[in-house]
């Protein structure tokens, strides 16, 4: 008897040992001026962009880090959207309310605002208290910062983030923007698996807009990635959503994915494929035998706007959720626009991706 129960207390021991870690990732947040007109008080002037994430919040409780692409600058006013972003501070903190804690910042409009725009957005990112990387104030902050990392319990993740361009605009001195360098990346990688990493992810902003396939410089780019020790490889820029795969195998059972482009996550951009993207969950296990990405599944996410009352609402809703209501709560034409979204990017992943399911 006595060996029995010391049995069951080592098998508990050995299950308490497990660390999982559940990781969110979502497209580009873009900030146009009618979303930041929309979330303008006419009265006060204040600024409160909280009822865009509202009705995604909830997912976000799901997951133990959520992260997003910060396709603009918070270089103060006067705010500015399309071609040259300068958004409200009042977005990012209705990110942090709504559970994203987490933002990479090299994208192609990291220098929209110059040297004012990076230092600042880095500025109000540390004040709000979210993580960032892929902009740095000068050569040591992307020395102590570059690798951003994600941890609990014993399970130890890094992530690093890179942009194929900045617009043609030049990186401002002495700031720094994350470029896809392969030389660079070379030696940021080997830095990185020094840092006692279980896993390495990679978020990239590259592809060409609004194509639904990546090319071959993408792939080009995710070969060189994974051959130097990368486990996950997320993308954003294209717009639209492209495919996804997952290999549970790669690595030697570790397991390997790349999500080509998540589309976007919140945007004034309305054309079709344009108006939504997905919400991608990776759920990592480590035992002291083995290490895994045990699941991998996304979301689907639309932007409605909508008029209410004279005044412009932006709102990115779960797609399942009213997909399974009947759409109910949607006057006609968003319906209808949410129906076409959900036709084309189920048409497109079910298609393409493999082993990368829908959540349901």
């Amino acid at each position: 008897m006595r060996l029995l129960i010391l049995f069951f207390l080592f098998a508990l021991i050995r299950v308490s040992a497990q660390d999982t870690l559940i990781i969110q990732f979502a497209g580009d947040i873009m900030c146009h001026e009618a979303q930041i007109e929309a979330a303008r008080d006419p009265e006060t002037g204040a600024y409160d962009f909280s009822e865009t994430f509202e009705e995604v919040s909830p997912l976000f409780s799901r997951a133990d880090a959520v992260i997003a692409n910060l396709e603009t600058t918070l270089a103060g006013p006067p705010y500015q959207g399309y071609p040259r972003f300068s958004s409200p501070d009042e977005l990012v903190a209705a990110c942090r309310e709504a559970g994203i804690g987490h933002l990479v910042t090299a994208n192609n409009h990291a220098c929209d605002k110059g040297k004012k725009g990076i230092l600042r957005t880095i500025g109000v990112l540390e004040l709000l208290d979210i993580d960032h990387t892929g902009t740095f104030r000068d050569t040591a902050d992307r020395r102590r910062h570059n690798l951003m990392i994600l941890q609990k319990g014993n399970l130890r993740t890094g992530i690093l983030n890179y942009t194929y361009g900045t617009n043609g605009l030049p990186v401002p001195s002495p700031t720094r923007v994350n470029l896809i360098d392969t030389v660079q990346m070379l030696e940021d990688l080997a830095s990185a698996q020094d840092d006692s990493l279980d896993m390495l992810i990679v978020f990239l902003h590259w592809g060409e807009q609004y194509q639904p396939l990546p090319n071959a410089r993408q792939r080009e780019i995710a070969r060189f990635l994974f051959t130097h020790g990368v486990d996950m490889i997320i993308g954003s820029h294209p717009h639209v959503l492209q495919p996804m795969e997952f290999d549970p195998e790669g690595k030697e059972g570790k397991g390997t994915l790349i999500v080509n482009s998540l589309g976007n996550f919140i945007s004034n951009q309305r054309s079709r494929g344009r108006d939504g993207g997905a919400l991608v969950q990776v759920r990592l296990v480590k035992t002291p035998e083995t290490l895994r990405i045990d699941s991998v599944g996304y979301y689907l996410t639309w932007v409605r706007k909508y008029m209410d009352k004279g005044k412009w609402h932006f709102r990115i809703l779960p797609c399942r959720k009213y997909e399974e209501n009947g759409f109910d709560g949607l006057d006609p034409y968003s319906a209808e626009k949410m129906r076409l979204f959900l036709q084309d990017a189920r048409h497109l992943l079910e298609m393409h991706n493999r082993n990368f399911p829908e959540i349901r």
